[in-house]
């Protein structure tokens, strides 16, 4: 038949693998790409006849998923420590050729990576790609001493990095994270403060979200979670900072030596703890000031932020109402009369919303003067 021509095995075709070294990471973008749909979704829903409010419904909805972004990128980033060269080093184990490669380290609160590429390839080589992007992951367990099945994760992917034949230069920078003795304590020290880091981390996480639900009903909670987000990123930077390691990471090769430094994770969850520090601070000088249009901005009923009641007759109120000044002082009877207990018990009594954390500037109200339908309530 015509699919038989060219097959002389009588057997699918097959091919090598075709492999390709990793040039983007795929949760990273995820990331992205999720945020500017979403932003894009929105930015289509301007277009309306009510182009203020829905303007502010944008820039605040923006606002916030830029903070949860830089929020998971922060946590799941590879560049919390970075280091680049580009030395003259030997290919492989059981090879006498050597390259002229740039050599790259990226360091993020759960794996390390790294990057090979040459930029001169030898004559003996010519017809081999050498560009590799090799990830070594840990979990938080430090497991058993050596290589073995209770060893480490990180101590196992580098025992099978030697197996597939890596190149020399990958495993000569693994190995520093993988040795974990004396003063060799990398990776134990960066594995601790990326613990510590994803904890602060997810708990940021969590006040953010808190903070979209209080946003839409107590917008100075709201301020107060978003505040505390900024500073569990803010204690993040700190951890890393302190616990990483006490001594620096020197790796040397012939060329150059490979010195970290800190990276974009680390500078973007900084960036946002500043970030969320300065919307908290914002909104409550606002809210102090002028709450009715911070309200308005965030699309809220203003009365969302009164939970307390105040009861006062008519003459009460108009007693609040007069803002005569007098040096006199106020004859106040202690023991109110009969007659006038029952007046009291039988004037109607008007309801004064009170925001929170404010003082009721009235006079007072015996409980017995309350309202009748309201002396069983505690």
């Amino acid at each position: 038949m015509w699919f038989d021509f060219a097959r002389q095995e009588r057997f699918p075709t097959q091919y090598p693998p075709n492999e390709t070294a990793v040039t983007v990471d795929v949760l990273e973008a995820g990331f992205i790409a999720a945020f500017i749909i979403l932003v894009i979704a929105f930015f289509i829903s301007i277009p309306t006849s009510l182009i203020k409010q829905t303007t502010a419904r944008y820039v605040r909805i923006t606002l916030m998923m830029l903070i949860g972004l830089f929020l998971l990128l922060g946590n799941f980033g590879q560049e919390w420590e970075v280091g680049h060269i580009r030395s003259r080093t030997p290919y492989k184990a059981g090879s006498g050729a050597e390259i002229n490669a740039s050599i790259g380290v990226k360091i993020g609160l759960r794996s390390v990576n790294v990057t090979l590429k040459a930029t001169e390839i030898p004559a003996i080589l010519q017809h081999e790609k050498i560009d590799y992007n090799e990830r070594f992951e840990w979990t938080w367990d430090q497991g058993r001493f050596g290589f073995g099945p209770f060893a480490g994760h990180l101590q196992q992917e580098f025992r099978a990095a030697q197996y597939r034949g890596l190149p020399t230069p990958i495993l000569w920078v693994v190995d520093y994270f993988v040795i974990d003795g004396e003063g060799f304590r990398f990776g134990r020290f960066y594995r601790t403060a990326g613990w510590y880091c994803h904890v602060a981390l997810w708990c940021a996480f969590a006040c953010w979200l808190l903070s979209l639900i209080l946003f839409r009903s107590v917008i100075l909670y709201g301020a107060y979670c978003i505040g505390i987000c900024g500073l569990l990123q803010l204690l993040a930077n700190l951890l890393w900072l302190v616990i990483r390691n006490p001594n620096p990471l020197l790796i040397p090769f012939e060329d150059a030596t490979i010195k970290t430094t800190f990276g974009a994770s680390y500078w973007l969850t900084f960036s946002s703890g500043i970030i969320c520090l300065v919307v908290a601070t914002a909104v409550i000088l606002i809210d102090s000031k002028f709450n009715t249009y911070l309200y308005t901005f965030f699309g809220v009923d203003p009365l969302n932020s009164y939970d307390e009641v105040v009861y006062l007759t008519k003459n009460e109120e108009l007693q609040l109402r007069q803002k005569k000044s007098t040096n006199d002082m106020p004859l106040v009877e202690m023991t109110p009369s009969s007659t006038q207990m029952q007046e009291e018990e039988d004037a109607e009594y008007v309801p004064y919303y009170v925001k929170r954390k404010t003082t009721a500037f009235a006079p007072p109200v015996i409980r017995s003067n309350k309202p009748k339908h309201l002396m069983n309530m505690h």
